[in-house]
């Protein structure tokens, strides 16, 4: 019975230190996803506003990246975390006016 106990807190305690490690590392997070297509959409002052196909476990960092960056002299008032968070199919973000 404590055994079965041990194990199973080993279990539970592993799981979530995997949780942890991933939400802290999310270019290993986008490695373990499958590789299904998104489709995103971004607006506002980026090279190439537009909607975009992207790998499934891809962060708004990456759509910025794929639709050539910031434009020059451009500061995006988002909050850093936010931009590492995944991509859903069909989201669109907005990061202001041009």
């Amino acid at each position: 019975m404590i055994q079965k106990f041990a194990l199973g807190t080993a279990l539970v305690v592993s799981v979530l230190a995997l949780a942890f490690y991933l939400k802290e590392h999310p270019s290993l997070q986008k490695r373990i996803y499958s590789p299904e297509e998104i489709h995103v959409k971004i607006t506002g002052p980026v090279k190439n506003p537009g909607i975009y196909t992207m790998e499934s476990g891809a962060t708004g960092k990456d759509l910025i990246e794929r639709a050539g960056g910031l434009l020059p002299h451009v500061h995006v008032s988002l909050e850093e975390n936010s931009l590492e968070q995944l991509l859903v199919d069909g989201q669109a973000i907005d990061l202001g006016k041009r």
